[in-house]
């Protein structure tokens, strides 16, 4: 799992395929849309 701005989350499934979850790059974006991003990121890590 990665953290931050413009940090990309993996996670490769035991057939091989890989799904990518990406924040957004703009500190203050990111900063606004912080629940947005833990949202996404607990939907594909769950």
């Amino acid at each position: 799992m990665a953290l931050g701005a413009g940090a990309i989350t993996k996670r490769v499934y035991p057939d091989g395929r890989i799904e990518r979850c990406e924040n957004v790059k703009d500190v203050a974006q990111y900063i606004e849309r912080i629940g947005e991003m833990i949202e996404r990121k607990a939907l594909v890590l769950l």
